[in-house]
């Protein structure tokens, strides 16, 4: 009965951690210098394009949002160098009113676009062929709205 009931205690035990967050998000001061301190230990030298830094407000709260292309970084001479197979990394930053950033999402893509739709800003992002469930050599295109921190697919084409 004592070791049946010292069972129960470590199975209950392990489901609650289970189900607790691993760790909250992590607010970072500074958004465009996390992700050039992250690319710095991948890279021995890192230029970076036009294109790398995006600020915009993409989840419609009135605070900017930061959106980094890893794609536009040259990497050791390499352009792009960051990217595999499915795309580019890409890190979507959301600003919270505190101050600071926090690392909302980040995706494998190939590029994307931001549209306002009925009045708010929603994404569209071209990503593998895999993300719409398809296995040819076309783009996927969704369409995602974010509202606060959570991503929600509109479409997918």
């Amino acid at each position: 009965m004592a070791i049946r009931m010292k069972f129960l205690a470590l199975l209950c035990a392990a489901l609650v951690s289970a189900a607790m967050p691993v760790r909250a998000a992590e607010i970072v001061p500074d958004a465009l210098a996390t992700v050039q301190a992250e690319v710095a230990k991948r890279c021995k030298t890192a230029v970076y394009g036009e294109d790398f830094a995006d600020n915009v407000d993409f989840n419609n709260d009135r605070l900017v949002d930061a959106i980094f292309n890893l794609g536009a970084v040259n990497c050791d001479g390499v352009p792009g160098g960051l990217c595999g197979d499915v795309g580019c990394p890409h890190e979507f930053y959301i600003q919270v009113a505190e101050g600071g950033y926090f690392l909302a999402a980040n995706a494998d893509l190939y590029g994307y676009g931001m549209k306002k739709r009925f009045g708010n800003m929603v994404l569209e992002l071209k990503a593998n062929a895999a993300s719409c469930g398809r296995d040819d050599d076309q783009y996927c295109t969704m369409t995602i709205r974010v509202r606060n921190a959570r991503f929600e697919t509109i479409s997918k084409k």
